[in-house]
C-alpha cells in the first residue's frame, strides 16, 4: 500500500515544522529556535549553512533543511 505523501515523513511519520532562530552557536552548527506556540527547540543547522537570530528555518527532526527567503 502506497504512504500518503501529505501525512508527512514515510520514515518517521514527524512533519517539518517552520521555526524562528533565537540564538546561535556556530562552532557546533546549532541554534536555539522557537517554534508558532513559542516552545525552545535546539536544531542542527549543518544542511542549512550559518544562520543569524531572526532567520526562519524549515526544520525536520531536529534538523533544520533549508533557510526560509523573506
Amino acid at each position: 500500500m502506497p504512504a500518503d505523501r501529505g501525512a508527512g515523513c514515510i520514515t518517521c511519520a514527524d512533519t517539518a515544522t517552520r521555526m524562528r532562530v533565537v540564538e546561535v552557536d556556530g562552532g557546533r552548527e546549532l541554534a536555539v529556535c522557537v517554534d508558532e506556540d513559542e516552545r525552545r527547540h535546539t536544531v542542527d543547522t549543518g544542511i542549512a549553512g550559518p544562520v543569524a537570530p531572526g532567520d526562519r528555518l524549515l526544520v525536520h527532526a531536529g534538523a533544520a533543511l533549508s533557510k526560509e527567503c523573506a
